[in-house]
């Protein structure tokens, strides 16, 4: 529908005139507080945004959402007192025990902070009296939400040294990677007029080429790994946009896949009618359609 231009509008000329000749105005919508802002995502990044816990969905999947980002929970502020040193928060995943537990007992209106640095380090602010002192410090993730997702068959059933040993050796670079940053549940930032056509990019092939050598031409999926270094080979390694925007070419949205394991990504099964499927199959010795 064509909006009627106001500005030579006889009717509403005459009632501006009535009204002492009220002035036009330029109206820019205000951004939806479902969509992150720039501002938002630069400070989920780096020291965090501070929201009361009950602001933060839970998805199907058990993971935290906040404006259509998975993001991990910590509480940022940690009193000392006396002599005591504070022991340092854990970090939560998912919505765990713990956090059942805080909300159960009326304390989830205690601040928290959403994040999504993924380099395992967190802003702290250590209180003592009236004194804080600020500084990024190492946080362990908390062994209930890996309990809770099965993050690769956890359980708090193992013995203490391997549950102490899957701690250690967490990467939240790893978890967001497998999991994804964003999520499909998250309200669209776009309306069916202005929404930019989801096409590749004239850069992104440029960027994928370059992203594939920088990391060595393997196939990024967890259980894959395939090396597909040999020149004759890199055919068969794909960019995938991990949130499906093929406008979206950061590096952090884009994950290496062999053939294979891009085919069987959600609503990609497409990927088998490829020439490159059969023969990947073929010369890998892998099952392929063509051949049940």
């Amino acid at each position: 529908m064509k909006l009627p231009d106001f500005e030579a509008d006889i009717e509403l000329n005459a009632l501006r005139a009535a009204m002492g000749g009220a002035g036009l105005r330029d109206y820019t919508a205000a951004p939806s507080s479902n969509v992150l802002t720039i501002e938002e995502i630069e400070r989920l990044a780096g020291e965090g945004i501070e929201i009361p816990l009950d602001e933060v969905r839970v998805l199907n999947d058990g993971s935290h959402v906040y404006k259509g980002r998975r993001v991990v929970v910590y509480i940022r502020d940690v009193a000392e007192y006396g002599t005591r040193t504070a022991t340092l928060p854990k970090y939560h995943l998912a919505m765990c025990d713990t956090l059942h537990k805080m909300m159960e007992e009326g304390r989830y209106k205690k601040r928290y902070v959403v994040a999504t640095r993924d380099d395992g380090k967190f802003s702290i602010q250590r209180i003592r009296g009236e004194t804080v002192t600020k500084s990024d410090e190492p946080l362990d993730v908390c062994q209930k939400c890996l309990d809770e997702l099965k993050y690769r068959s956890f359980s708090r059933r193992l013995a203490p040294s391997e549950r102490t040993a899957a701690v250690q050796h967490f990467s939240l670079k790893d978890f967001f990677e497998e999991i994804g940053r964003s999520c499909v549940w998250a309200m669209p930032r776009f309306d069916a007029v202005h929404a930019p056509t989801n096409i590749y990019s004239h850069q992104f092939y440029w960027i994928a080429r370059n992203l594939k050598e920088k990391r060595g031409y393997r196939c990024e999926r967890i259980g894959c790994g395939i090396d597909l270094s040999q020149p004759s080979n890199r055919k068969f390694l794909h960019a995938h946009h991990m949130d499906a925007d093929k406008s979206d070419n950061h590096p952090s949205n884009i994950k290496l896949l062999c053939i294979k394991c891009h085919a069987s990504e959600f609503q990609h099964s497409h990927v088998r009618e490829s020439p490159d499927y059969a023969r990947f199959c073929k010369k890998f010795s892998l099952t392929w359609p063509g051949q049940l």
